[in-house]
Order: structure tokens, then C-alpha cells, then sequence
């Protein structure tokens, strides 16, 4: 289980004007003068520290303390200046409390059944909102991030695991049709709420890079479509997926 996946890979500062911070004052620069001091485009780093601080009511700013690829401190700057931006990157195991109601943060259901209070991962979402995932999903999708990392692609997560009160907030939303609420399954049936269901950053479909890169490769990760009508909803289900990508495409409802 990953929980903090940014431990274990080094990054590249990607961004020209990348600022160092003062350790005391994160929202200050370290100045040379007149002059902010910049760590160079292009660095290896390796992340030793993360600290965030909240913008929302799930937003964060997510600055980080970067070493050089021989371990020596070179100090604080924001996530942004990182090759891919720490998005997708795992920051912290929230683990199943030892009581807790059936309807509660931590508590699964599928299919109207609730199946027990489960351990969550803390994930970066698309928006530097903080989402949740399944420790028992997390490994696989963070496999199939990287992959799609190595070969130019972003896999974005813009919703994760939702806990009951989630569920119903967006279920009843859809149902009242408020803007800005998408279809949602009646809380207890939804697969966002066992931990198999994942909302990717791809919209609109179709043309997306990224989109296309999970329906020709996110299969043999175990993942597939499972909802026609939702380029951006995939689930982990390695069976189905293996059976999709053995017929050549990614979608359960073709099965």
C-alpha cells in the first residue's frame, strides 16, 4: 500500500521561475536582494517534506522540500514548479476508525449493503482539491498513473471514494436538477462508495490524450468503463477488464 507515493520517486523542477520559500514563512521567497532565488529548470529532486495548507473546503496549497539528487537540502518551493505538478500523488494514509457508524466517512457499501468500514488514502485531485481512495485499490492506479507518466499521459483524479453523506449530497442534487450535479446512484449503490470506482480528468472523451491513452492501455491495470454514458468513470474490475482488453476495447456493457 502506498500511502505517500511521493517518497518513492525522484522529480524534475519543470518550471523557469521555480521560487525557493523561507522555512518560517512558506508565502515569502528566499530573496537574493532584489531577486527571488530559483532552483534551476530541469533539477532532479527528490521530495523530503510536504506541508499543506488549506484553501477550501477541500483545496490545498502543497509546498514541498526538495533535496538534490544526492540528498543535499536545497530548501522549499510550491508543487506547481514539479514535473506533473503532484497531481495524482498519494500524501497520507486516513485509517478506519475503530467505531464508527454505517454511515459514516470510512464506511463501504455496494448495492444497498454496507460491507464495513475500510482504510482511505488521501490522494491530490485535479483541482489541488484532496480526494480519497481505497488502500485496497490504491496500488493498481497508482501503477497505471506512473505508466501513464513514462509515456507523456496524466491520469487526474477528480473523485475517488465517497463516503454515504457524498453519495446522497450529489444523488440529491441530480435529483432537485441543480446545476452542475451530474447523474449520481442513490447513496448505498454506488461503486465510488466501495472503492472500485474512479472519476478521471478526461472530459470531453473522444480527442482527449489521456482519454485515449486509458482506453488503449488502463485495461491491462485492471481498470475499464463500466458507464456509457461517462467517458471520465472507470472502475477496477481486473476479470472484466482482461476480458475487455482481450476483445479489444475497454468497456464492461460490451461484454
Amino acid at each position: 500500500m502506498s500511502a505517500e507515493s511521493w517518497r518513492e520517486r525522484m522529480f524534475t523542477i519543470a518550471d523557469a521561475d521555480a521560487r525557493l520559500r523561507q522555512a518560517d514563512d512558506l508565502s515569502r521567497f528566499v530573496m537574493d536582494g532584489a531577486k527571488a532565488r530559483t532552483i534551476p529548470n530541469g533539477t532532479a529532486v527528490k521530495v523530503t517534506e510536504i506541508i499543506t495548507r488549506p484553501t477550501g473546503a477541500k483545496g490545498v496549497n502543497i509546498f514541498v522540500h526538495v533535496a538534490d539528487a544526492g540528498g543535499a537540502p536545497i530548501g522549499w518551493t510550491s508543487c506547481t514548479n514539479l514535473a506533473g505538478k503532484f497531481y495524482s500523488e498519494t500524501i497520507g494514509l486516513v485509517p478506519r476508525p475503530a467505531h464508527a457508524s454505517q454511515f459514516g466517512s470510512h464506511a463501504a457499501w455496494a448495492a444497498g449493503k454496507f460491507l464495513g468500514q475500510i482504510d482511505l488514502i488521501r490522494i491530490v485531485g485535479t483541482g489541488y482539491e484532496i480526494e480519497t481512495v481505497a488502500a485496497q485499490t490504491v496500488e493498481p492506479f497508482l501503477k497505471m498513473v506512473a505508466a501513464a507518466r513514462a509515456a507523456g499521459r496524466e491520469v487526474r483524479v477528480n473523485s475517488g471514494f465517497r463516503s454515504w453523506p457524498e453519495q446522497k449530497h450529489l444523488f440529491d442534487g441530480h435529483k432537485r436538477g441543480l446545476p452542475g450535479f451530474n447523474l449520481a446512484a442513490a447513496p448505498g449503490r454506488s461503486n465510488h462508495q466501495n472503492g472500485i470506482a474512479f472519476d478521471l480528468d478526461v472530459k470531453p472523451g473522444d480527442g482527449n490524450p489521456n482519454y485515449e491513452w486509458l482506453k488503449r492501455e488502463a485495461t491491462g491495470f485492471g481498470f475499464l468503463r463500466t458507464v456509457s454514458s461517462e467517458p471520465w468513470h472507470w472502475e477496477f474490475k481486473p476479470q472484466l477488464a482482461a476480458r475487455a482488453r482481450a476483445a479489444g476495447h475497454c468497456e464492461a456493457w460490451r461484454l
